[in-house]
């Protein structure tokens, strides 16, 4: 799977919101946060867009606007931010999609990787995303690999 760049600093601005989130906390302007994110002003408005038309984040205009989280960022998973920034999370063939009995073995495979990839994904809330939260990243990730082992 790929991200691409306008995924990477979705990310991080989330990254950036969950370290400075409180339930009572302000909206930080979108000026402030494309200083702390390195990047333009312009290029962030469009990569926060669709984060706020999915409810992710919540948009107020004006000199004390800006955006903030839309509910606790544990109750948000990375699968729920990327299919906003992304789509698919993880496109494979059409004719891998078919889940019929006579599919190949290839697509069987192809199918066990986007389930493990959406499963992983989707247990991991975005606050994998603040600094100081691997072992929890580590744990999820562990069980959600484990739950799908596919040998061959």
């Amino acid at each position: 799977m790929r991200l691409t760049t306008k995924s990477q600093y979705g990310l991080r601005v989330l990254g950036d919101l969950v370290r400075n989130w409180r339930e009572d906390n302000g909206y930080v302007q979108v000026g402030e946060l494309a200083a702390r994110c390195d990047t333009s002003q312009k290029y962030l408005e469009q990569v926060l867009l669709p984060l706020s038309h999915a409810g992710i984040l919540e948009s107020k205009r004006g000199q004390h606007g800006g955006y903030r989280l839309n509910r606790a960022p544990e109750d948000i998973s990375l699968a729920e931010a990327l299919r906003h920034l992304e789509g698919l999370l993880m496109p494979i063939p059409k004719w891998a999609d078919d889940s019929s009995a006579d599919s190949s073995e290839l697509a069987r495979v192809l199918r066990r990787v986007r389930d493990a990839i959406r499963a992983i994904l989707e247990n991991t809330p975005i606050t994998v995303l603040a600094e100081g939260d691997r072992a929890v990243t580590r744990k999820q990730t562990d069980e959600a690999v484990e739950a799908l082992m596919y040998y061959i």
